[in-house]
């Protein structure tokens, strides 16, 4: 697995196709659907945030990333616009970048399984088992240890389940003549 650092050069059809990723990622979360309030959340948002990575790398999908959540924050309305949520999901963007930038996705690989299976540990290990909980914990005053007993821990589920729609979705949209040409421009 090569993880690299790089960062692909910012052409417009690039940005052009982050802001529409951008766009898309903001209105597949409003499809959402919460579990548990505050707490858990299942959504599809993950391929567009693959796609992201995939394309910008892990430097612009940082970045982009960072501002898709605070522009979702800030055109929600609700006004509980938390620094260290916007900072989360930055990270989460490096990762996505860092996994899957200039990666063209086949079902028929089991390396391209296990790269998938690997993104998906340490990006769900780091946002929704780690760092989430933390947070809720400390803005919302719910334990760490409540968040757990009350279904948190049911998101181990989720895994298989974004695993197999990744490798189920990505080599599909990785045919689209543009998207292949911007996901293998920097190899």
């Amino acid at each position: 697995m090569k993880l690299s650092f790089s960062s692909p050069k910012m052409t417009n059809q690039r940005l052009v196709t982050l802001a529409m990723l951008a766009a898309l990622a903001i209105i597949i979360s409003k499809f959402s659907i919460t579990v548990i309030p505050n707490q858990l959340m299942v959504s599809f948002t993950f391929i567009v945030n693959t796609v992201i990575g995939m394309v910008a790398g892990p430097i612009w999908g940082f970045i982009s990333l960072a501002l898709i959540d605070v522009v979702d924050n800030l055109s929600s309305g609700q006004g509980n616009f938390i620094i260290w949520w916007t900072l989360m999901e930055a990270v989460e963007g490096f990762l996505y970048g860092l996994f899957f930038h200039g990666q063209l996705l086949a079902r028929d690989e089991k390396k391209d399984w296990l790269k998938v299976t690997l993104a998906t540990l340490v990006i769900m290990t780091f946002s929704t088992f780690l760092v989430t909980p933390f947070l809720v914990q400390t803005y919302f005053g719910t334990p760490f240890i409540a968040q757990y007993l009350a279904g948190r821990w049911l998101k181990i589920f989720e895994i298989p389940l974004r695993i197999f729609v990744t490798m189920l979705v990505l080599p599909q949209l990785q045919k689209i003549p543009e998207l292949k040409k911007l996901v293998k421009a920097d190899k």
